[in-house]
């Protein structure tokens, strides 16, 4: 019986000082979005395109990243993006994404005990200190099957904030599928959190001092809103870990502007 726990969450060592098995970072991304088609290969300010940027942060960690997208012939470019970097890449279902994450898993041999990080492509500030304290939880929660650092027991990916990774086990994706939930299959791990009575569930809340206006704080790129925010704030922003662009979007004095983060949009 799966249970859900919400635990204030703290590195008892310096990151990078425990061995971590190499984990894939699966990178969820296609340029048939809905509200803003290409977004993926759209240019940011420092000449990366969207995927690049994400490519970029994850390169800092001890991961292998492996971009998931579709057969759509328009995702012909992110294959020739990730091929640039080395990337390996999988296609699959345009629409039932949770199938393209357990086909994925089985093309590069996932055991079902194994982890997982679920990365959506349009975050182009996952933070550093999220992703390594997620891979540290895997080895400290290793019973688990659905691991997240969230806030007020919601799950990252339910904030919108865009700085936030998903560690999920495959077993547990693979067990939502003969459900053929569509909800389920297209956003791939909201069966699993809203389960809690069936799957071992760890919410892990951020620190402390991220709680004043957290929620009003918004970098993910959903709309062409999201995306000029993004031109607009980029420069000061992505050279920073989300503490300090936190306290920079925040601040009376800063010459950024914040973009406060509309809680009923697009609501999963």
């Amino acid at each position: 019986m799966g249970s859900k726990e919400t635990t204030s969450y703290e590195l008892q060592q310096p990151l990078f000082s425990l061995p971590l098995k190499i984990m894939y970072a699966f990178i969820q991304a296609r340029m048939g979005s809905s509200r803003l088609p290409g977004k993926m290969t759209m240019q940011l300010p420092d000449g990366k395109t969207l995927l690049e940027a994400v490519i970029s942060r994850l390169s800092a960690h001890n991961v292998t990243p492996v971009l998931l997208t579709t057969e759509q012939p328009a995702d012909n470019a992110l294959v020739e993006l990730a091929k640039e970097f080395g990337i390996a890449t999988f296609r699959g279902d345009e629409t039932h994404v949770l199938k393209r994450f357990t086909q994925a898993g089985a093309a590069f041999h996932v055991s079902p005990s194994d982890f997982v990080l679920r990365i959506c492509a349009d975050n182009p500030y996952i933070s550093h200190y999220i992703i390594d304290q997620t891979l540290q939880a895997c080895s400290t929660f290793p019973e688990k099957d659905y691991i997240s650092f969230g806030h007020a027991g919601k799950p990252g990916i339910k904030h919108h904030t865009g700085i936030f990774v998903e560690a999920v086990k495959m077993g547990a994706m693979q067990s939502l599928l003969p459900l053929n939930n569509l909800w389920y299959n297209e956003h791939v791990t909201i069966g699993l959190y809203e389960n809690p009575d069936l799957y071992a569930i760890q919410i892990i809340e951020i620190p402390v001092e991220w709680h004043p206006d957290f929620e009003k704080i918004r970098l993910t790129i959903d709309d062409m809103d999201d995306w000029n925010f993004c031109l607009n704030t980029y420069a000061s922003l992505a050279e920073l870990d989300f503490p300090e662009q936190r306290k920079l979007l925040l601040s009376e004095k800063s010459s950024v502007t914040l973009m406060e983060n509309q809680i009923t949009k697009y609501q999963k």
